[in-house]
């Protein structure tokens, strides 16, 4: 079998197997980040360590073409907060590992870190180490961002249930409507309303949308064992975007969550929230319904590597 028919979430299925769990270590691949136990302070409440990692590729992630290495950097780090904020966590630091061809200026380097500080430092992230290597071609840019979460607000895939509702932050598909240019990226990482969303404990599940709104659910429901109806009607459509470009687009960095119906008067008090669809049992699977009440499956997951 080649890789291009098991694609990227069927080898995170298949290393997911073959990973072994140290009695620490609380969740292992397949959620936003991993969680870890770590050993309590004198005096101090319990709290997890979370650690996440991105790799951006250009050709792959990115084109340098029209798109300025700050702006590169700011990417990169925002996508791994979005990751520690959907575990209903705080970040605290990183490591950033770059692959740099020999014939990038000194100045350009500079600007991908100072894209990458300018969210470090507004999140108080300290960047601790990394790696710097040649790459002969490519430029490779990777961060492993650590950060922590109390056990009482930890926020994963796997806790909805069937009449939970889902709810989404933001809007959607307007990186793929800008054919996901950097350049114009806004940015809205939701770790505000995720750490509020935590701490009311009115949330069952949650993950980022960095996949597409579609494969966001989809993923939902795979850890909850759950199916789920979204209704076209309701998701919310950026200005300039298609029906089809929010539903699969992805880069938004927005939340998607559930939440039992009696929840929602207070989750709408502490961020801007949207009911886009609801949870169901899983034999009913994962489907859409159109604005006649037409029920269809999705036409796809989402983007996914190696297809």
């Amino acid at each position: 079998m080649k890789l291009t028919e098991l694609g990227e979430f069927g080898l995170i299925d298949l290393i997911a197997k073959r990973e072994p769990k140290l009695p620490s270590t609380i969740i292992g691949i397949g959620d936003d980040a991993a969680v870890i136990q770590i050993q309590k302070s004198k005096g101090k409440s319990q709290n997890y360590l979370l650690i996440t990692t991105d790799a951006f590729i250009e050709n792959v992630h990115f084109k340098l073409k029209g798109t300025s290495f700050f702006a590169l950097g700011r990417k990169v780090m925002a996508a791994n907060i979005s990751d520690i904020a959907a575990m209903g966590g705080y970040p605290t630091h990183a490591v950033v590992t770059v692959g740099l061809p020999k014939k990038l200026s000194v100045k350009q380097v500079r600007q991908l870190y100072n894209g990458i500080d300018t969210l470090a430092q507004k999140n108080k992230i300290d960047i601790v180490g990394g790696d710097t290597v040649a790459s002969p071609r490519e430029v490779v840019i990777s961060i492993t961002l650590l950060g922590e979460v109390e056990k009482d607000r930890l926020l994963t895939r796997s806790g909805a249930r069937p009449g939970d509702l889902i709810l989404v932050t933001g809007d959607f598909g307007g990186p793929a409507s800008d054919k996901f240019k950097i350049q114009k990226a806004k940015l809205k990482i939701r770790i505000k309303e995720a750490r509020n969303i935590a701490k009311s404990r009115g949330a069952t599940s949650m993950i980022d949308s960095s996949d597409g709104l579609m494969r966001s659910v989809l993923e939902l429901c795979k850890a909850s064992k759950t199916g789920a109806r979204i209704y076209e009607d309701l998701a919310p459509i950026a200005k300039g975007a298609s029906l089809e470009q929010a539903l699969y687009g992805g880069e938004e960095y927005e939340l998607v969550f559930t939440a039992p119906k009696t929840n929602l008067p207070k989750l709408k008090k502490l961020a801007k929230v949207s009911v886009v669809g609801e949870m169901v049992p899983h034999k009913f699977g994962v489907m859409l319904v159109d604005s006649y009440g037409r029920i269809k499956p999705p036409k796809s997951g989402g983007y996914e590597h190696f297809k």
